[in-house]
C-alpha cells in the first residue's frame, strides 16, 4: 500500500506532523475500513516499516470450497499465497485499499480530520502550558449559571472561576480581560485554562508588564501578599544603589502604579522595600502605619511590633488587613503593641534605637 504511505508523508510534510504518527492514524482508520466491511471479528494485521516504504496490511481469511462472505477465501486462490493450503485452514491475504472503495475513502478522511484537530489542540496545549504563572488576554465568551467566566482564547477556553475573581470585578460578554493561569488540562476536546485574577501571581507579572525594570530583572519582586479586592503589600529590592526599587515602581507622579490599581479595581497597593534584615523588613511591610520598635524571636518566627498609640489602628488595618498582610509579606507571626505597652516604656522610650533604620 505505497499510495497510503504516500498519503502520510505528504500530511506530515504539510502539516508538521510526525510521520510515525500519521501512519498510526491511518493504518487504525483502515482497520475501522476492514471491519466495516468484513465485519467486527475481522483480524487486522498492518505491517509498517516506514524506512523501507512498507505500509501493508492483511486480513485473516477462512480457506474454503465456495467463498460466501468477505472473510472467506477460495482454495484456489489460497494456494496462491500458501501452496500447502487446505480447506479449513486460515490464511492472511493482503488488502489492496482500492478494493475497500468509498468505505476506506471516507474512513480516511474523518481520520485524518480527527488527527488534525488532535494535533492543533495538542500544540496549543503545550503552548499554554508554558504560560502558566503568566498573564493571558482573552475575550469574555459568556457568564455561566455559577458566575464562572468562560474566556475565548481561539484555540483553547479559558474558565475563571468566580472564587478566582475580584469582588470589584465587572465582566462583559465581548470584552477583553486579563488573567493569571494556574493551570492548562489537555480535554478530548479541547484544551481549558484554569484562571485567576485574585492569585498574588497576577500582581507580580502585572508588575513585569508595567515597570521595564523589573522585566529587566534590575528591580526584583521579592515577595507578593494579598488580600484580593481590598490591599496588596509587594516587597521590592534592588542590587543596584543607584536604583530607588520603590520609585522605579510606583513611577514618574504615580503612573505605574495606577495602571496596575485600575486593573485591580482600585485595589490598594503598597510598595515596600525588601530588607534581609528581618527587623528592617518588618517595619517597612507594616507600611503606612510609623513603627517605633521591633522585637525579634527569630526561632519561633515571631515578632512584637510597638508602634505610638495613634498609630495603632493604621497598623492593624481595618479588619486586620495591614497585620495579616505584613505578616504573609515576611512570614513572622506578628504581635502589634503600644508602646505603652512596652516593659520600661517610660523610662527607656526616648532611647529607642529602631525608629529611623531604613
Amino acid at each position: 500500500m505505497s499510495e497510503i504511505l504516500d498519503i502520510a508523508k505528504k500530511i506530515s510534510e504539510e502539516h508538521d506532523i510526525d510521520l510515525e504518527m500519521v501512519t498510526d492514524y491511518l493504518a487504525d482508520a483502515l482497520k475501522i475500513a476492514i471491519t466495516k466491511k468484513y465485519g467486527d471479528e475481522a483480524e487486522v494485521r498492518i505491517e509498517k516499516d516506514i524506512e523501507n516504504d512498507v505500509f501493508d496490511v492483511f486480513v485473516k481469511k477462512r480457506v474454503t470450497k465456495n467463498p460466501m462472505r468477505e472473510n472467506e477465501i477460495s482454495l484456489e486462490e489460497a494456494k496462491k499465497i500458501k501452496k500447502d493450503a487446505k480447506e479449513g485452514d486460515y490464511i492472511e491475504e493482503k488488502v489492496d485499499a482500492r478494493s475497500l472503495g468509498r468505505i476506506a475513502v471516507t474512513t480516511i478522511k474523518n481520520v485524518i480530520t480527527k488527527l488534525l484537530r488532535d494535533v492543533e489542540k495538542h500544540k496549543a496545549y503545550e503552548e499554554y502550558k508554558k504560560k502558566i504563572g503568566e498573564i493571558v488576554a482573552g475575550e469574555v465568551w459568556s457568564i455561566g449559571a455559577n458566575n464562572n467566566v468562560i474566556i475565548d482564547f481561539k484555540n483553547a477556553i479559558g474558565i475563571l472561576p468566580k472564587r478566582e475573581q475580584g469582588i470589584n470585578d465587572k465582566y462583559v460578554v465581548g470584552e477583553v480581560v486579563r488573567a493569571y493561569v494556574l493551570d492548562v488540562v489537555e480535554d478530548p476536546k479541547n484544551v481549558r485554562l484554569i484562571l485567576s485574577r485574585t492569585h498574588p501571581g497576577f500582581v507580580k507579572e502585572l508588575f513585569k508588564k508595567e515597570v521595564p525594570e523589573v522585566r529587566e530583572g534590575s528591580v526584583e519582586i521579592k515577595a507578593v501578599a494579598r488580600e484580593p479586592s481590598r490591599r496588596t503589600k509587594v516587597a521590592v529590592y534592588s542590587k543596584d544603589s543607584r536604583i530607588d526599587p520603590i520609585g522605579t515602581c510606583v513611577g514618574s507622579k504615580g503612573v505605574r502604579i495606577a495602571a496596575i490599581v485600575r486593573e485591580l479595581g482600585d485595589e490598594k497597593i503598597d510598595v515596600v522595600k525588601w530588607s534581609a534584615d528581618p527587623s528592617i523588613y518588618i517595619r517597612n511591610a507594616m507600611s503606612p502605619a510609623k513603627v517605633i520598635s521591633v522585637e525579634i524571636d527569630e526561632d519561633l518566627k515571631k515578632a512584637k511590633v510597638y508602634v505610638d498609640e495613634s498609630e495603632y489602628s493604621m497598623a492593624i488595618g481595618k479588619g486586620g488587613v495591614n497585620a495579616k498582610l505584613a505578616a504573609k509579606l515576611t512570614g513572622y507571626n506578628i504581635d502589634i503593641l503600644k508602646i505603652t505597652e512596652r516593659e520600661g516604656s517610660e523610662e527607656g522610650s526616648n532611647s529607642e534605637d529602631g525608629g529611623n533604620n531604613e
